[in-house]
């Protein structure tokens, strides 16, 4: 006759080996306790942000009335340059993340390595209230604020960057149409002084258009200069504090889990062991049947 493993067999299985359990718990906790006393702390520093509309900061929109907030557009693209290649050789670079990860500088893998470590730490995500949350954790608490308020600094110069070339291009583009205007002027004004001409309605028009070009390439210069100048395109909502409160390890849950999984593996072990032994002691009832 057939016996089955019933969950008061477990049970018993369980009673029976309780010392085993309290020897696997007991050494896994102290194990992971130690372990955990020796990873490295880390902290983690916050910025929390909204990006502006780009119109609403370009000044030649000031009178069009546009809304000061992003849409989600505009939000990808902020979180897409804060974990760009650019943002993460900048940070790198100045900061010397090389050394400060202890990374060997002659290896071919160092730059991946450093790359690979820095972003480990850093966390760029959308929060419930669709705000970006660029987040870093670093061994100090000082640096980890100064490194993502470093971050959004950059951030900004980097998402103004289009806006300041256009307008570059623009004002230099006045600039070399103010000079091939008065070029003309000055050469028609000639021609018609060799021919003894009293009529000057060509080189008025010109002037006229003249005067026009640089009302515009003023306009320009105004334009550039305001965009050269100290403006934001990040509505920074939080900026980064240190944090005295470590984000890493999180000691507790590491031993929980370790003797958690522990405890788990002993009794998957025995149950696996005692299913064994009762699928024998079947087949040797069975065969003397």
């Amino acid at each position: 006759m057939k016996k089955d493993f019933t969950l008061l067999d477990t049970i018993r299985l369980i009673i029976k080996n309780k010392k085993l359990f309290i020897s696997v718990g007991s050494s896994v906790f102290v194990i992971s306790l130690i372990v955990s006393l020796l990873l490295p702390v880390y902290y983690k520093s916050t910025c929390i942000l909204y990006p502006f509309n780009p119109e609403a900061y370009d000044p030649r929109n000031v009178d069009k009335g546009s809304t000061p907030y992003g849409s989600p557009f505009d939000g990808d693209r902020i979180m897409a340059i804060a974990e760009s290649r650019e943002i993460q050789r900048y940070i790198i670079d100045k900061y010397n993340l090389v050394n400060r990860y202890d990374i060997d500088t002659t290896e071919i893998l160092a730059d991946f390595k450093v790359r690979e470590k820095f972003i480990g730490n850093l966390r760029v995500s959308e929060n419930e209230y669709s705000a970006i949350e660029i987040s870093f954790m670093d061994q100090n608490a000082d640096t980890a604020a100064i490194i993502v308020n470093d971050m959004v600094a950059r951030i900004d110069e980097i998402n103004k960057k289009p806006l300041l070339e256009i307008s570059q291009k623009i004002f230099r583009s006045y600039e070399k149409l103010k000079l091939e205007k008065f070029n003309a002027i000055d050469s028609a004004q000639k021609v018609i002084s060799k021919m003894n001409h009293n009529e000057a309605s060509h080189p008025d028009i010109m002037s006229l258009e003249l005067l026009r070009t640089i009302t515009d390439l003023n306009t320009a210069r105004k334009t550039l200069e305001l965009i050269q100048g100290d403006f934001k395109t990040l509505n920074i909502i939080q900026p980064a504090e240190p944090i005295a409160k470590k984000a890493f390890p999180k000691r507790l849950y590491i031993i929980i889990a370790s003797v958690v999984f522990a405890l788990f593996i002993t009794f998957f072990v025995l149950i696996i062991r005692e299913l064994y032994r009762h699928s024998i002691e079947n087949e040797n009832l069975n065969s003397t049947i």
